[in-house]
């Protein structure tokens, strides 16, 4: 028993858990999935285990946190649920119920043994000698708000787990006759023409539609011509110049910051350099001597054969590297240096003028050291003033009294969407950037004013005013949207009828070329591409998905329409390049490697679905759907 949980720690599926567990701490054992205090209904049952709707929001979450590290913050909670990510979330509870819920009713255990070797062998846990650090491993714990019990707990659910899913998965073999059929399937390649018929292309047509036309439009499009709903909310949005205006700098304190960044405002003596480069010292010794006998320093160059002089502009002394910093700071204004040797070479310089140093006064940089100080101040004079606008309100103070009371600009919207639209359209200025904003105005009640809350560089608490459901806008404001839209559609019409005379020319014996030459048009080729739309020339442009669909539905000669969306096409298959088995060891063994995991996420969720279907399992739509 014990070489099994071994095995199964090795394997592809508990890699997969434990990196998870490692990276969120957020796997439990069955005693977590039960609703504990939450005295709600249930979201979930599977056999016996409940599930609240505190653990489920948590596991969706955790998801939708992630997408927002990926996506940024805009990615909002309605749009992960519009993309299914709530039904992956209850996908993945009933999973791991269904795993933990069996391996115990099987008896199955995991050792200590095991367990400590998992833990042991994480790398997260590894010092610099590539040895289990207990110190680090605390420490992670203790970071993530785990205790040594809760890990080691998670590990053994884990590992019970993929105990319990390795015989079936494990077995998961790719034959080399299916690696081979679906490298070829995939690798196929396709060549074709096109006559393409640009819908903007066609002229619009005269007039507009009547009257039952139009009618006739805005009900079949009501969905589109229906304004979203519409949120009224008064709030009071602090950011760091909110707090600005109050920090106070006093003369005291900017004369000690002053003395304290003295250096800052110190300004050494430099000067104005020009230097010869000399391969040798014995040239470079040359250019000092015709230099210092009254020549010009490009002459002096010259003379000796070294490079032309080089303008170093202004030098500090810390500019110059070595000894060439103190050589330069030796000189007068006019005076020629000794030769100096570096990395480079042998130099020679001259200094044309000296730039006294000097210390800028406390006025002049009074008010840079004030904006300083005053940035420095901000968040924590910031912070302060949420915790009074926070008491005001705890205290009953409507969101108009503490604004006043503190001095603060109170924003009041009439209306804005989910998208911090107005009704016309138009964004709705002065809106925090933060997403939470426009997610808690959408999730409160008529009436209810939110919890202060963070917008990364300030806060905000606002008060949902009223809520203006969505309704279809009245004809009149969306005439001139149905009208386009009619054109619209009438020029796609008249593309597809030139496109099906286009088809029906070709197809009764006369060439692509002539039958679209009546029409002034002409085809164009269409590059080799495979099954997933990628050319076989990198260097090819990309074609619509409807055409890479249609040629892969073609037999070589067909002739079709397709419908690609901005214009109809006359497509025809011109020739079939079959794909090959794969070429090298290399790819092969990818390709099974892919074929292999393939098979067994399949029979992984084939085994999953058949335990859960005998505990049996239930799913709360309705608490679901109020929950979220």
């Amino acid at each position: 028993m014990l070489d099994s949980f071994r095995k199964a720690s090795k394997s592809w599926l508990a890699k997969g858990l434990l990196g998870l567990l490692i990276l969120s701490f957020g796997v439990w054992g069955i005693g977590d999935f039960i609703t504990g205090g939450d005295d709600g209904p249930a979201v979930i049952t599977v056999g016996d285990v409940r599930v609240g709707t505190d653990y489920l929001r948590e596991e969706f979450n955790r998801e939708v946190n992630v997408l927002r590290e990926r996506l940024g913050g805009q990615f909002t909670t309605e749009q992960a649920i519009q993309f299914g990510f709530l039904e992956r979330a209850i996908g993945r509870v009933v999973t791991e119920i269904t795993l933990s819920r069996t391996a115990h009713d099987w008896g199955m255990v995991v050792p200590d043994a095991a367990v400590a070797r998992v833990i042991r062998e994480t790398p997260a846990f590894q010092g610099e000698d590539g040895r289990f650090d207990r110190a680090l491993y605390e420490r992670l714990l203790s970071l993530n708000g785990m205790t040594e019990a809760d890990y080691t707990a998670a590990v053994r659910n884990d590992l019970t787990r993929a105990t319990l899913t390795q015989p079936v998965v494990g077995g998961a073999t790719a034959p080399a006759a299916l690696v081979d059929a679906l490298h070829r399937f995939r690798n196929e390649a396709r060549l074709g023409e096109s006559v393409a018929v640009t819908i903007a292309a066609v002229p619009p047509p005269e007039g507009g539609p009547d009257a039952a036309v139009l009618e006739r439009l805005y009900q079949d499009n009501l969905d589109t011509v229906t304004a979203p709903e519409y949120r009224a909310v008064t709030a009071i949005v602090l950011d760091p110049e909110d707090a600005r205006a109050l920090i106070t700098i006093s003369e005291t304190a900017l004369a000690e910051e002053y003395d304290a960044r003295q250096q800052e405002f110190t300004q050494p003596e430099r000067r104005l350099v020009t230097q010869v480069r000399a391969a040798d010292q014995a040239t470079a010794q040359v250019v000092v001597d015709a230099a210092r006998g009254g020549a010009g320093l490009e002459a002096a160059a010259a003379e000796a054969g070294a490079q032309a002089p080089d303008d170093l502009g202004e030098v500090g002394p810390d500019t110059l590297p070595g000894d060439l910093g103190a050589a330069v700071f030796a000189l007068g204004v006019g005076a020629v240096s000794e030769p100096v040797e570096s990395a480079f070479g042998w130099h020679v310089f001259r200094v044309r003028e000296v730039v006294p140093g000097g210390i800028q006064t406390l006025d002049a940089v009074r008010d840079t050291l004030r904006e300083d100080m005053i940035e420095a101040r901000a968040m924590d004079a910031l912070y302060d003033l949420s915790v009074q606008l926070d008491d005001a309100l705890g205290g009953g103070s409507t969101l108009e009294q503490a604004a006043e009371a503190l001095a603060l600009d109170l924003l009041t919207v009439a209306g804005v969407d989910r998208q911090g639209n107005a009704p016309d359209g138009a964004p709705v200025e002065g809106l925090p950037e933060a997403p939470g904003f426009l997610s808690t105005a959408f999730s409160a009640e008529a009436g209810e004013t939110s919890l202060m809350q963070e917008t990364g560089d300030g806060y905000f608490v606002l008060r949902l005013d009223s809520v203006t459901p969505p309704a279809p806008r009245p004809l009149e404001d969306v005439r001139d949207r149905l009208e386009a839209l009619w054109a619209q559609r009438r020029q796609a019409d008249e593309a597809l009828a030139i496109a099906k005379r286009l088809h029906a020319a070709a197809g009764e014996g006369r060439t692509l070329a002539a039958a679209a030459e009546v029409e002034g048009l002409a085809p164009a080729p269409l590059p080799a591409v495979r099954r997933d739309g990628r050319a076989l020339d990198p260097a090819s442009r990309p074609i619509p998905g409807q055409l890479v669909q249609a040629l892969f539905d073609m037999a070589p000669g067909d002739l079709r329409v397709v419908d690609a969306g901005s214009a109809v096409h006359v497509v025809r298959l011109t020739e079939v390049i079959a794909g090959d088995a794969p070429a090298d060891a290399e790819a092969r063994a990818a390709m099974t490697e892919q074929v292999t995991a393939d098979i067994a996420e399949d029979l992984f969720v084939q085994f999953t679905d058949a335990l859960s279907r005998q505990l049996g399992v239930t799913i709360n739509r309705a608490v679901i759907e109020d929950a979220f």
